[in-house]
């Protein structure tokens, strides 16, 4: 079926674009305008390709349909007793496909990776065929268990080709992926900073550690994330104003104020003896740079968080407040400036634009690697008496500002959101025009018709539009209507 979908142009003329959870924030999924493509768009629905179709324990693989979301993916996994690892912010909606299609990432990357590093083989659905590589065999049997290669070095390698397509390539129908062992310990904490600055050097110096050592998740919150936390917490009985109120007295007594302070949630997996030496070189980073561990029900309550932000978002619709995420991953040297460049050039063109109010503005450190780590930044602002045309229009001159502030402060375009049409004309400062020009190439060959025509990233309008002078190759023009 998704095969006949992706071959749509032959079929009547309509153009595809594949959705899972629909939980994009680049705009992915939004079909182009009338002038750009006057054929009728139909949203492939993956989410009815949802079944573990084998599991081999042994060899620590799986065969998984595109159209799961994470949520029912570790429930079905863990069954096997194995899981993949895999856990986005929005994994309650989010599939595996869309995982593949914007080259996403997790909070345990630090134990199981990036998704380029869980996914073995899959198989893509294009408009002249299916796509595959059987790197081992297809098929479940009880006398012949489904499995794969880790490795094999027989050409470019088809997930390569299509991590990170966004939907323009093909339709992922399946895959395979790495599976491990469900963790023997799975532990929460937390530890306090006196301020965000004292947090992200706390945060430098665990990345310093090998990377075997680190726990599956740390994440830094500023004050204000650290605030709506214990908010949450206080709202929902999980700690009374009298035990909230303590704890701050016993944080200033140590020189912490929660109006300044920042916290790292942590998150330990592994065997018995994994977790033990994870917490024992935390435990000498902590004393070492002066924080106060804060808790394994506030970590647990701070992981959580997470997955609770989004609904704010939509909370705040009714407000009138309108709220968006970016990340970025920068190098060590260069992500002390990235977030004061973020904050000054918001609130610059939010006095530009005279919106009401004040931007809210949060930030925290959500992944570490050995070259740099991940910010994750919020913005929300009010739009209230502003049409709603008017408030889309200057929120996103918010977020362009955001984000040009971010490249030119040596953050990337983005770590795992993507890009999509919302970022695809900043595309041209961190691709050259060749490079784009042979991912069209590429796109003319596996779908001649341009059925898959969400038209993100490099395959986008505004990309494609900033390669014309240095290439001289014009945007084929969309099917005429009949």
């Amino acid at each position: 079926q998704a095969a006949a979908a992706a071959a749509g142009e032959e079929a009547g003329g309509f153009a595809v674009i594949p959705v899972g959870g629909r939980t994009n924030v680049t705009s992915a999924t939004q079909c182009p305008g009338r002038a750009e493509d006057p054929r009728p768009f139909v949203a492939l629905d993956m989410r009815g390709l949802s079944k573990v179709l084998w599991v081999n324990a042994e060899d620590g693989v799986a065969h998984i349909e595109a159209g799961i979301t994470g949520v029912a993916l570790k429930k079905a996994l863990a069954k096997h007793g194995v899981t993949m690892g895999m856990e986005p912010d929005s994994m309650e909606f989010s599939t595996l496909g869309g995982w593949i299609a914007t080259r996403a990432s997790g909070m345990k990357r630090a134990r199981y990776g990036n998704i380029e590093e869980m996914i073995v083989e899959t198989r893509v659905a294009t408009p002249t065929g299916l796509l595959w590589q059987r790197n081992g065999g297809a098929t479940s049997s009880s006398s012949c268990p489904g499995t794969a290669f880790g490795r094999v070095s027989a050409g470019p390698a088809l997930p390569g080709l299509v991590l990170g397509s966004e939907g323009c390539l093909g339709v992922v129908t399946s895959a395979v992926v790495r599976v491990k062992p469900l963790p023997e310990v799975v532990e929460y904490q937390s530890v306090v900073f006196q301020d965000w600055a004292a947090g992200a050097a706390w945060m430098r110096e665990v990345a310093r550690l090998p990377a075997a050592v680190r726990p599956a998740s740390c994440r830094l919150m500023d004050s204000k994330q650290l605030g709506l936390s214990r908010a949450i917490r206080e709202g929902s009985g999980g700690h009374g104003p009298v035990r909230a109120a303590l704890q701050g007295i016993a944080l200033r007594l140590r020189g912490v104020s929660l109006g300044e302070a920042s916290a790292a949630t942590l998150l330990f997996e592994g065997s018995r003896a994994e977790v033990a030496v994870q917490k024992r070189l935390l435990a000498q980073l902590v004393s070492r740079m002066g924080g106060v561990w804060g808790g394994a029900s506030s970590g647990e309550a701070g992981y959580a968080l997470t997955f609770a932000i989004a609904y704010l978002r939509d909370f705040g619709l009714d407000y009138r407040i309108l709220s968006e995420s970016l990340e970025t991953m920068a190098p060590w040297s260069a992500i002390g400036k990235v977030w004061p460049a973020v904050v000054a050039a918001v609130r610059a063109e939010h006095r530009a634009l005279r919106l009401p109010g004040q931007p809210f503005l949060s930030c925290r450190m959500t992944q570490l690697y050995d070259e740099g780590g991940v910010l994750y930044m919020y913005l929300a602002v009010s739009t209230a008496g502003l049409g709603t045309e008017r408030a889309l229009e200057a929120f996103e001159r918010l977020e362009h500002a955001a984000r040009r502030a971010v490249l030119a402060a040596g953050g990337c375009l983005s770590h795992h959101h993507g890009v999509g049409k919302l970022r695809a004309e900043l595309l041209k400062d961190s691709q050259s025009p060749e490079l784009i020009a042979a991912l069209r190439g590429l796109k003319s060959t596996m779908d001649p018709g341009n059925v898959l025509a969400a038209r993100n990233g490099a395959w986008a309008a505004a990309a494609l539009s900033s390669t014309v002078s240095n290439t001289g190759e014009q945007e084929p023009p969309a099917p005429a209507k009949e």
